[in-house]
């Protein structure tokens, strides 16, 4: 591989990504190692098991790598890169015939599961808020996970959706409507939502 300058770019990823255009497979290695933690935290919220989050990881870079020719400079590399990730996971979301927010939880921290009468409040609590989110229309629940567990921007959203910022700010505005009337539905007050 080539040694490019990193101090000619101000992207520290383009010389790596310019590399690997013409094929230079060391170098999109480098690309790889550098983000393969960013795309796992991801994509952990979509799968249930380490091994599918590991092939969903290699399917997010493989699509990277198919794509690559298509990415232009002008187009920031990370964000290009997370809206393939997210792709991927909803995907699997669908081949599994599940909502994404059926993942979206993190159960590890609270814990390992137990038995109904050993389940700490914790868990109790992360259970009934998954089963809440499943009452809403699939974007919604898209909508919410990359905005509040995932930390998109309205920006990003925007962007992943294909949307102007103004109807993803919309669209967030009347999916939280809509979430607050499912809490009240369920006896929580609005003011928690």
């Amino acid at each position: 591989m080539t040694s490019p300058d990193a101090t000619e770019f101000p992207d520290p990823d383009l010389p790596f990504i310019q590399l690997a255009q013409s094929g230079d497979l060391d170098a999109f290695d480098a690309i790889v190692l550098r983000h393969q933690s960013l795309i796992a935290a991801i994509l952990h919220r979509f799968t249930k098991t380490p091994s599918d989050l590991e092939d969903l990881v290699q399917e997010t870079f493989v699509k990277a790598w198919q794509a690559l020719p298509d990415w232009r400079p002008d187009r920031p590399f990370l964000h290009w890169l997370k809206r393939i990730a997210v792709r991927t996971g909803l995907e699997y979301c669908r081949r599994q015939k599940r909502s994404p927010l059926a993942f979206a939880i993190d159960f590890t921290s609270a814990g390992p599961l137990m038995a109904d009468e050993e389940k700490t409040d914790s868990q109790l609590a992360l259970q009934e808020a998954r089963s809440l989110l499943s009452y809403l229309p699939a974007e919604d629940q898209t909508l919410l996970t990359l905005l509040h567990l995932h930390g998109m921007t309205m920006d990003e959203i925007a962007a992943h959706f294909h949307w102007s910022r103004a109807n993803a700010k919309i669209k967030a505005f009347r999916a939280r409507h809509r979430l607050r009337k499912i809490l009240t539905r369920h006896g929580y007050s609005a003011e928690s939502a």
